[in-house]
C-alpha cells in the first residue's frame, strides 16, 4: 500500500481522500454549529414568550370583590 502512494496517481488519489476527509469534516462541524444556534434561538424566542406571558399573566386584575362585576360577554 505504501509503495501505491510513491507513484503519481497513488499521490494523487491520497491528495483526494485528505481533501475529502477534511471537507466532509468541515461541513459537518458547521452543519452541527447552525444545528446548536438554531436551537439557542428557538430557545431563547421561547422564553421570551414564557415572559411576555408572565408579565401578562400579572397585569390582570383578579380581585375577588369583581367576581360578579357585568363585564362585555354577559349573555343577560
Amino acid at each position: 500500500m505504501i509503495p501505491f502512494l510513491f507513484t503519481p496517481i497513488g499521490k494523487y488519489l491520497a491528495l483526494a481522500a485528505i481533501a475529502l476527509v477534511l471537507g466532509t469534516g468541515l461541513y459537518w462541524k458547521i452543519r452541527s454549529d447552525a444545528i446548536a444556534e438554531e436551537q439557542a434561538r428557538r430557545q431563547q424566542i421561547e422564553l421570551e414568550r414564557m415572559r411576555d406571558a408572565i408579565r401578562a399573566g400579572d397585569a390582570v386584575n383578579v380581585d375577588p370583590e369583581r367576581l360578579r362585576d357585568k363585564d362585555r360577554f354577559s349573555r343577560d
